[in-house]
């Protein structure tokens, strides 16, 4: 018997974490993290795209991830939603919150301002890329030295992630509270 690779809902990535992933230069490990359960949204890729200084990075993650871009859903009350949203978030967070309000899939995103209490609400789960890094670190797929540069490549190219967080073992110690 094969084990199974994608137990668990889709989990719906908004560019904040393939942008972090990418400047940390650990994009091809981020499909390891969850195989088969990250997805990338036609309006989220087009979000991606609109970034020319870093369109060749994005488009080889892509390719080299295998991580599967799919199309906006066309249902009437997804369409709605993303509407409402959209007047006032970004593009890729609006589409994630709808799609994953109406199919109870996760969404990874750092973008908490946006996101959390729209999630909280609806019981929509989230992960951040610290979240997600972390799951790395537990996973033995990065190791702690690795993560700790990542946490540093990503602030020292402008980058939010969480302040007062710089190695993985403050933020285990964070969240296990």
């Amino acid at each position: 018997m094969t084990k199974k690779t994608n137990e668990g809902p889709k989990i719906l990535l908004d560019s904040d974490v393939i942008i972090h992933f990418t400047k940390a230069g650990q994009q091809l490990q981020l499909p390891k993290i969850f195989p088969g359960r990250f997805v990338i949204l036609d309006k989220v890729k087009a979000e991606l795209d609109k970034r020319k200084k870093s369109l060749v990075a994005l488009e080889n993650f892509i390719e080299w991830t295998k991580i599967e871009v799919i199309p906006f859903p066309n249902n009437k009350e997804i369409i709605i939603e993303y509407a409402r949203l959209k007047a006032s978030m970004g593009d890729g967070e609006a589409a994630c919150m709808a799609v994953a309000k109406y199919n109870k899939d996760y969404i990874a995103s750092s973008n908490l301002k946006d996101i959390r209490t729209y999630c909280e609400y609806f019981g929509i789960i989230y992960l951040t890329t610290m979240d997600i890094l972390l799951e790395a670190y537990k996973k033995g797929i990065l190791d702690e030295v690795a993560c700790d540069t990542f946490i540093k490549e990503v602030k020292s190219k402008d980058c939010k992630l969480i302040d007062g967080i710089d190695s993985i073992k403050q933020y285990e110690q964070k969240v296990s509270k």
